[in-house]
């Protein structure tokens, strides 16, 4: 578990320390990002393509993920309106003109294609073509490194973050939501508690728990997670703009993790700028939390 731990956070506060205005240089963090994150589902699908009995395990990795995503988006939902409703904080403002779903739709499939890509050609390939042991992780830490650089250079202020109560209200609401939805779906689904406490700890981070549980169970559970995350950030571009103006912290919450980057533009336009202190501050609780979560549960054993 304290290995787990360094390998994310070491990088991270690394990455962190430095403060640049280069724009060569923070052009070159985004884009080395970018890269691994595809790097890593490719690997990742290699590895699912040359496991045993494959076929036949497809199937059971769709349910899987579609189970978790549904029972815990349902719980996130639940529990963030029952907050909403007891804490009402309407927009002040009606919703802005968003921009193409079907732009940010593409960006997701592209990120699916690699896993799909890697799947074919680790099955053609098996027993032939195998990465040296630890790639992705070695991956992983380059990119923790990465995002620890756009973390600091972002114009993000810690104090409009640690002092946004009602965001720490709604990550800690959507963390407790999404765990209890991961023992419910793991039962549902006959798997051990653990697992789905694991596979529901990424709250939307699949570049982070598809690696960190491929590394403790295999690809199979490697691309439950993944696939579990990402129809998270596909859902939220739907979700958002309907919640937003009567729900704000549901609007924000079902994101996760991806309120600090890829949804902030979306929760922006459809909440206005008076919402985005609320979403960094729990898109805060939603990234630090996940590494944290993730190594604990997947390092007891089953």
């Amino acid at each position: 578990m304290t290995e787990g731990l360094l390998i994310v956070f070491i990088p991270m506060f690394l990455g962190y320390l430095i403060k640049t205005q280069h724009a060569t240089l923070l052009n070159l963090a985004n884009k080395t990002a970018m890269f691994l994150v595809y790097a890593i589902l490719f690997i990742m699908g290699v590895s699912l393509g040359q496991l045993d009995d494959v076929i036949a395990k497809l199937p059971l990795i769709g349910v899987s993920a579609l189970t978790f995503t549904a029972v815990i988006c349902l719980c996130n939902i639940i529990g963030l309106i029952s907050f909403d409703k007891l804490n009402p904080a309407p927009t002040k403002q009606g919703h802005q003109v968003l921009p193409p779903r079907w732009k940010l739709l593409l960006d997701s499939a592209k990120l699916c294609s690699m896993v799909v890509i890697g799947f074919v050609i680790g099955f053609i390939t098996k027993g032939t073509v195998d990465f040296p042991f630890g790639t992705s992780t070695y991956a992983l830490v380059i990119l923790i490194f990465c995002v620890g650089i756009q973390l600091r250079n972002n114009g993000i202020s810690l104090r409009e973050v640690l002092f946004n109560k009602r965001g720490i209200y709604t990550g800690l609401i959507m963390v407790a939501t999404s765990l209890f939805g991961g023992i419910i779906a793991a039962l549902l689904l006959n798997l051990p508690v653990t697992q789905g406490l694991a596979i529901s700890s990424g709250l939307g981070w699949y570049s982070l728990s598809s690696v960190v549980i491929n590394n403790a169970w295999g690809p199979e559970f490697g691309s439950i997670a993944f696939f579990n995350d990402l129809t998270r950030e596909i859902l939220s571009l739907f979700i958002i703009p309907l919640f937003m103006r009567n729900y704000r912290s549901t609007a924000v919450g079902i994101a996760g993790a991806t309120a600090l980057d890829c949804t902030l533009p979306i929760i922006q336009r459809a909440g206005g700028i008076d919402v985005v202190p609320l979403a960094i501050s729990f898109g805060f609780v939603t990234n630090i939390l996940p590494p944290i979560l993730l190594v604990f549960f997947s390092s007891i054993p089953l």
